[in-house]
């Protein structure tokens, strides 16, 4: 099973959005995708799951041997009485499956900075902290036999985030039409790069015995998706993905790809052809989308059939994002 998180310190660019359609087009060519909700605000799990079943499954997360989100599963580790607690994943259909994320995750960024400092110190608890929500993944990834799992996490370069993404095989980065979407790029690059070579650090100071449980902390770039352009129409009008497009390229290029390489070429196989696909701005029907739990191109038979177009080219568009995730990855 690999490992992706779509990873922009700007919040806003469709981070969610993009990991349901993308989970939806890849399972429509075969592929068993596990999503792990890895943000406190969980709007992955709230995408899915109807109000009244998510308000019971927050209610009970901190109930020992009850709670069944990922807070659960880590808490064990966190309050040091022991190693993850096994959670059932939550059938989505199709080969689609979901971890629930919880708002009390907060309580487990909390531990994590501590954790850091221990690992550099040689301390197993420091490793197990890190490491916990990596080895509740892989545990049910292997027991679905799993493909490829998505982790959706927030827009931020915390400590989670930082555990994440080292346990991760590839990171995409969505960007937005705007200023800070694309400022964001440089938080991304300089931080990706220190937890690299940190982690780098961490494993070569480590036991040998220790190193077996550690994540290799080497994700690589895949490249960076176009989110939520606004396509004008009319002869005279600008194009606004052209503009942008001629801005995001070379600032992927100086703050993403030129931080990783100097840490270690391998991390951008893919050099300058980094582009991995662009959706546009669909209007309403991301908001219907997830009224209905379901992903853009599945909304046929659920709106009104004058979208009809816009949802199969929705679907196209997350086709074509699939299909080059699929050649990057060799799934």
């Amino acid at each position: 099973m690999i490992k992706i998180a779509l990873f922009n310190h700007k919040g806003g660019v469709g981070k969610t959005t993009l990991t349901v359609n993308i989970a939806d087009a890849l399972i429509d060519r075969g592929q068993r995708v596990l999503l792990v909700d890895a943000d406190p605000q969980t709007n992955l799990t709230s995408f899915y799951l109807n109000e009244k079943f998510l308000e019971e499954l927050l209610g009970a997360s901190d109930e020992d041997g009850l709670g069944e989100t990922v807070w659960s599963a880590v808490k064990p580790v966190v309050e040091g009485r022991g190693d993850v607690f096994s959670i059932p994943e939550i059938d989505l259909d199709g080969g689609l499956f979901l971890l629930p994320g919880d708002v009390l995750l907060s309580d487990y960024e909390e531990v994590l900075p501590e954790a850091w400092t221990e690992c550099f110190a040689r301390r197993t608890r420091g490793y197990d902290i890190t490491t916990a929500l990596s080895r509740v993944t892989d545990r049910v990834g292997k027991k679905l036999k799993a493909d490829v799992c998505f982790y959706d996490v927030g827009p931020n370069v915390g400590a989670l985030n930082r555990a994440i993404l080292l346990d991760c095989d590839y990171f995409i980065t969505p960007v937005a039409a705007d200023l800070f979407s694309l400022r964001a790029l440089s938080t991304v690059g300089r931080a990706m790069a220190k937890w690299i070579a940190d982690w780098h650090t961490v494993r070569a100071l480590a036991a040998d015995p220790a190193k077996s449980g550690l994540f290799k902390g080497r994700p690589k770039y895949l490249g960076y998706i176009t989110s939520a352009f606004k396509v004008n129409a009319g002869r005279n009008a600008a194009n606004p993905h052209a503009e942008w497009e001629k801005k995001i390229a070379p600032r992927v290029r100086d703050r993403i790809l030129t931080e990783l390489s100097a840490v270690d070429a391998n991390l951008v196989p893919h050099g300058f052809g980094n582009k991995v696909g662009g959706v546009k701005h669909f209007h309403s029907l991301a908001p219907e989308a997830q009224k209905h739990g379901v992903a853009i191109g599945k909304l046929r038979g659920k709106v009104n059939a004058g979208h009809y177009s816009q949802v199969d080219e929705a679907s196209r568009e997350f086709e074509i994002i699939a299909d080059e995730i699929i050649k990057r990855t060799g799934l």
